[in-house]
């Protein structure tokens, strides 16, 4: 009965495997500037987030119809459980898999956002320092904008 629901879960923490070594490997993309590699991992991540919705979708669909079938007004793994104690328990145990993996992930995410912070940080000190801010005014005594900033030169 909860078949179909097995596998979809176990697609989808087959899934969350390739996507944490993936960004496993991301850090090392963060520190060596490789912006080809970066952008290959914002297109990575974007399908890995269709797939995983798109699974979701197909996994809460499945586990409705489980529950339909046994005549239980929602699927709850406790409800599930009740009827298919087998099946359920086997669900449950990946189901705890995937919610590990969503944990790492996540972990994963939160220091790629700090060394992403740092190296943008440092793309823009070099940015600085190739194209330092003005320290002229205009006629009016405003700083200059970088826009202003060019080789015309008045006859005042």
């Amino acid at each position: 009965m909860l078949e179909e629901a097995l596998a979809i879960t176990v697609e989808l923490r087959r899934v969350l495997e390739s996507e944490v070594e993936r960004s496993r490997t991301e850090r090392e993309t963060l520190r060596s500037l490789d912006s080809d590699r970066i952008f290959a991992g914002v297109a990575a991540r974007a399908a890995f987030n269709a797939e995983v919705a798109e699974l979701e979708g197909r996994l809460s669909g499945s586990l409705a119809r489980a529950a339909g079938r046994i005549g239980a007004p929602e699927a709850t793994l406790a409800r599930l459980a009740e009827r298919v104690p087998a099946e359920t328990s086997a669900l449950s145990r990946v189901l705890a898999d995937v919610k590990a993996l969503a944990g790492a992930l996540a972990e994963l995410d939160r220091l790629n956002l700090m060394l992403a912070g740092r190296a943008l940080a440092c793309v823009q000190s070099y940015l600085t320092a190739l194209h330092p801010p003005l320290a002229a005014y205009d006629r009016r005594g405003v700083r200059a904008t970088v826009g202003s900033r060019g080789t015309t030169w008045s006859k005042v």
